[in-house]
């Protein structure tokens, strides 16, 4: 028993963080966006929203309704604007991390022919976890590079270009 419960304390986090990568492709003028989301956290709040007890998200035990509860979450909780507008993204996709720990997320928002200035306003856990640190690198047109930090009290950022 004392060594189940050691393992299973090596499989928790004390970190509250999550990273995310926003990338323009000038090629197929969309932006893409990769979500690196601790699978214990992410479905604590959406158990803590509403959904179903053991969503098992990126496993084959995965609930059915899963996928869904987790695309209205970051629909809520993550926002790209454009130009000024509100980008609404589609779900791509998800898969498991190689350690199993978390889940990447994929979204693209597509038909932006050009970008003068971006907003990007990421929540995610936020509403979990009062220290909850959400890492955000924008690469966009010309290879411009910019690294954020949000967290509750600065949950937005803007780049001009």
């Amino acid at each position: 028993i004392l060594l189940f419960c050691v393992s299973f304390s090596s499989l928790t986090h004390d970190i509250h963080l999550s990273k995310s990568l926003v990338e323009y492709n000038a090629e197929s003028k969309s932006i893409q966006i990769s979500m690196h989301i601790y699978l214990d956290d992410l479905e604590a709040i959406l158990n803590q929203r509403g959904a179903p007890e053991r969503l098992n998200l990126c496993t084959e035990k995965e609930h059915p309704e899963g996928e869904q509860h987790l695309i209205e979450y970051l629909r809520d909780q993550f926002k790209v604007s454009v130009n000024g507008a509100v980008k609404p993204f589609a779900f791509v996709g998800k898969e498991i991390s190689e350690d199993y720990l978390a889940a990447w997320c994929y979204l693209e928002i597509e038909q932006v022919p050009s970008i003068q200035v971006i907003s990007i306003k990421n929540k995610v856990l936020m509403d979990l976890y009062d220290d909850q640190k959400n890492i955000v690198q924008v690469v966009m047109p010309n290879k411009r590079k910019a690294y954020f930090m949000f967290d509750r009290k600065q949950n937005e950022e803007t780049i001009k270009f």
